[in-house]
């Protein structure tokens, strides 16, 4: 299923949702994503992000077709609205300025992940 989404990318074991992850690492251009250690590196440098921003990756990695409102990530992490705004932008804003590379967007106040292979 996630190899017709994301026909690039190299699945280790495939995830089943966001409460169990059985996936543990996805692979694809640059980027590296290890799950289960919480790391994830670009182009051999590893970028470092929250435990709530890894919830909030894995959340949008969790469906390619999908994209979320900032309501949704809050519900979905358990967090206040005004939190989940904090944590998407600065998740945004971390990935975009040490990789150059936008594998989180944001279209119309809602935020997706997009496989970006560089």
């Amino acid at each position: 299923m996630l190899k017709k989404c994301w026909p690039e990318a190299s699945f280790v074991v495939m995830r089943l949702d966001m409460q169990n992850i059985l996936e543990e690492r996805v692979h694809f251009g640059k980027w590296d994503i290890e799950f289960k250690k919480k790391r994830m590196i670009y182009d051999g440098t590893e970028i470092v992000i929250t435990y709530l921003q890894w919830d909030i990756l894995e959340l949008l990695m969790s469906d390619s077709e999908l994209s979320f409102s900032i309501k949704e990530i809050a519900y979905a992490t358990n967090i206040e609205v005004y939190e989940a705004q904090i944590y998407v932008e600065e998740l945004l804003k971390t990935i975009k300025e040490q990789t150059g590379s936008a594998i989180i967007q944001k279209n119309e106040e809602r935020y997706s992940f997009v496989e970006i292979t560089d």
